[in-house]
């Protein structure tokens, strides 16, 4: 069982023990406390633990700052991410870490279990997601306390600011990030303004953000597709290990497709707004003075389409799109008919 916890360099859990030990679980257990009692009593620079029902060798608690500096690194700069959210987050659902990390986040977390660095409650259909006192150890923490690590964390982290608009983007990205709002805000979000590095905002508002922020900012159009599109590059060039970037431009690829080959042959727009000729122009409508009229629905203007703009933040950012690209369609069929 020593040798068996020194290879392993993570917790093992009685079943694992016993079953390359042949041993049974009660013989496991009586072992165990041995090790831990042996350990204990030297005094040295090791320790055997019990930790969430498993064991482990590992450097005394009171030592792991010290070496810190001379102990390996096996985790991915991914993978870190994803324990990092954990981490910020905690306790945080399975369901959740993957609309923050993408579905690649189930492998991290199968990881990071058998590192020990976190552990898992089930919840419902999913499970719920804490860190370890091996997580504190592992990088040299004072605490284990989850308020203590969030806190640490904050202060490390490099802190992404979205408006509520953008939460299904970032989310859609694998982004860790921070809602905000720059364009009335209230002490709570000018206290955030001051914390992150880079805000992803609507385009055309810069002038009154940088009324209460001084950093950088990425304007994301979400008008039409094409927009969209141009604003995820723009994102996945930015920043690091931006997940799902690649496969939310396939969607929207995906997409504009398939509304340009509904809108072939439907006839002329007359856009009264500039939206309207940008979903317009996006959809390789023709425009002339001659076509359906069509206006956003936030001008107010007489129009044979309506085009809807004011949405509900909670909707998915492709939703929207999707919703305004229907109606431009269904307006000019409807005049067909």
């Amino acid at each position: 069982m020593e040798a068996m916890l020194f290879a392993a360099g993570r917790p093992l859990s009685v079943e694992e023990i016993s079953g390359i030990s042949g041993l049974d679980a009660r013989d496991v257990l009586d072992a165990a406390e041995s090790l831990l009692r042996e350990y204990a009593s030297r005094g040295g620079g090791i320790e055997v633990r019990a930790v969430e029902g498993s064991f482990v060798m590992q450097v005394r608690g009171d030592l792991a700052q010290a070496v810190s500096m001379v102990a390996p690194r096996e985790l991915d700069s991914s993978v870190i991410r994803t324990l990092a959210v954990i981490a910020y987050r905690q306790p945080i659902t399975q369901s959740e870490l993957a609309r923050i990390r993408g579905n690649k986040c189930y492998e991290h977390v199968r990881i990071l279990e058998r590192m020990g660095l976190i552990s898992a409650i089930k919840k419902g259909r999913t499970r719920e997601l804490w860190t370890t006192r091996g997580f504190a150890e592992y990088f040299g923490l004072q605490s284990e306390n989850p308020e203590f690590l969030k806190e640490t964390i904050a202060r490390k982290r490099e802190m992404i600011g979205i408006t509520p608009m953008y939460e299904s983007l970032a989310r859609r990205l694998g982004i860790d990030y921070v809602v905000v709002n720059p364009y009335r805000p209230e002490d709570s979000d000018i206290a955030m303004l001051r914390k992150i590095r880079l805000l992803v905002a609507s385009p055309g508002y810069a002038e009154r953000i940088r009324e209460h922020y001084s950093g950088e900012i990425i304007e994301v159009g979400t008008s039409t597709f094409s927009k969209l599109k141009e604003g995820v590059e723009r994102l996945a060039l930015q920043l690091k290990d931006v997940s799902g970037a690649e496969a939310l431009i396939g969607e929207i690829d995906a997409a504009l497709r398939e509304y340009r080959a509904m809108a072939r042959g439907l006839g002329l727009v007359k856009p009264l707004t500039p939206i309207a000729g940008e979903i317009a122009l996006d959809m390789h409508l023709d425009l002339g003075d001659n076509g359906v009229t069509a206006a956003a629905d936030y001008t107010g203007a007489e129009a044979d389409i309506i085009i809807p703009t004011h949405q509900e933040s909670h909707i998915d950012i492709i939703e929207r799109i999707k919703q305004r690209y229907d109606a431009m369609l269904e307006g000019l069929r409807q005049r067909r008919r």
